[in-house]
């Protein structure tokens, strides 16, 4: 046997050593750790989440859920090659993992490389055990309209919603199709129920009081704008609202100096 083979072979019985069952209390400490970074990333503290995480890792490194963690978090910080670093270590760990192959079609997405991001949603999808495809069937569908491929976009969001049709983004993803084609009138029925399906979600109302402004209705699209900034005047949906509000606004005045 050669030399790079028996070094092969003993990288691998290292990987398989190191990998094997943790005992009970380092599970629940892991566990532990995890929860609480997750809690942080969900808040934005992303410095907090990587303290956890970092704890986390240190207890067991082998968790591929770790790994997707850090991932999640280097993508919210748009540190994007160390993000997808991390996503693909969560899959040298557990191949299978339909989360880390969801995860990184969306970082592809956000890179604007919608191909790429359209074969690991499809990854995250051929997994049979994979428990929540809604999510990689919408991203998938969004993936497609990228490309303008329509059609395939709204059959696969429609896919999505069959599986849950309480997923409000993909709900909004329709929406958005059909805003961006000019169906105001189906853009809105998708948005009111993109808005039912999650009342706390500023989105929605964001994008359903943008119809009602193309439709002219200010008044509605005004009081829909502020009710995102009253759900979360911290928000992404809040900061855009507020933009269209001084937009709304300036129409106004003009209007008046013009009568």
């Amino acid at each position: 046997m050669n030399k790079t083979k028996a070094g092969l072979l003993i990288f691998c019985a290292g990987l398989l050593f190191s990998c094997s069952p943790t005992p009970k209390y380092i599970q629940d400490k892991t566990f532990s750790h995890k929860n609480i970074a997750k809690i942080y990333i969900q808040d934005h503290k992303y410095t907090e989440a990587l303290r956890e995480l970092e704890l986390a890792e240190k207890t067991d490194r082998c968790d591929a859920e770790i790994y997707n963690l850090f991932g999640l978090v280097y993508m919210a910080k748009k540190e994007y090659p160390r993000a997808e670093r991390y996503f693909k270590k969560a899959l040298q760990l557990r191949p299978d993992y339909s989360e880390a192959y969801n995860n990184l079609g969306s970082l592809k997405m956000l890179e604007g490389r919608y191909i790429e991001a359209i074969g690991y949603f499809k990854k995250a999808l051929s997994n049979p055990l994979y428990l929540h495809p809604y999510i990689a069937k919408t991203n998938l569908g969004w993936a497609y309209y990228k490309i303008h491929e329509k059609k395939k976009a709204i059959n696969t969001l429609l896919e999505a919603l069959r599986e849950n049709f309480r997923y409000y983004k993909a709900l909004v993803r329709l929406g958005l199709i059909y805003m961006d084609e000019g169906n105001l009138d189906m853009a809105e029925f998708y948005f009111k129920k993109a808005v039912k399906a999650n009342r706390s979600a500023g989105e929605p109302r964001y994008y359903l009081a943008e119809v009602f402004f193309r439709k002219k209705n200010y008044k509605t699209a005004k009081a829909l704008w502020k009710s995102v900034i009253e759900l979360d005047p911290d928000s992404k949906w809040a900061n855009l609202a507020s933009e269209r509000l001084f937009l709304l606004e300036k129409l106004y005045r003009e209007r008046l100096k013009q009568s």
